[in-house]
């Protein structure tokens, strides 16, 4: 699989550029932007994870998102890596599987805190949607 970002430059954060074909591959690869990014090792797809979420506009549930990812990796070490998302009306649907952080086969490579509104933009084009977020470490 071709890798659907690369990394922004940014002096104390971190700064991503995502894309995908659709809003759902947009949102997927930031996932896999986030845990490639702060997790080494082999993730299995044991645990399945349900994901619901609504927001006022698509920047928002974006961020709420990721937030929302960040959030399990912090309270129950989830690992997602395979995303089945729907998204309709600012609202998503998604079923996750991935692994529980487990310091014998992981490591934290960089802990990525929060997703930030500075310089936050989503842009669609007629190929694809692509994103850019800073996010605090």
């Amino acid at each position: 699989m071709t890798k659907q970002y690369r990394y922004i430059n940014h002096t104390a954060d971190l700064g991503i550029e995502v894309w995908g074909k659709s809003i759902e591959e947009l949102f997927a690869n930031i996932a896999r932007a986030i845990f490639e990014t702060q997790i080494k090792g082999d993730i299995k797809t044991d645990i399945e994870k349900p994901i619901t979420l609504q927001a006022e506009s698509t920047e928002d549930l974006f961020i709420d998102w990721c937030r929302e990812l960040l959030y399990y990796f912090s309270v129950d070490g989830f690992i997602p890596r395979l995303y089945e998302i729907s998204i309709k009306d600012q609202s998503l649907d998604a079923q996750l599987r991935g692994d529980r952080f487990d310091p014998k086969r992981h490591q934290v490579k960089l802990e990525i805190k929060n997703p930030t509104y500075h310089n936050f933009s989503i842009e669609k084009n007629e190929e694809n949607y692509c994103a850019k977020i800073i996010f605090d470490v």
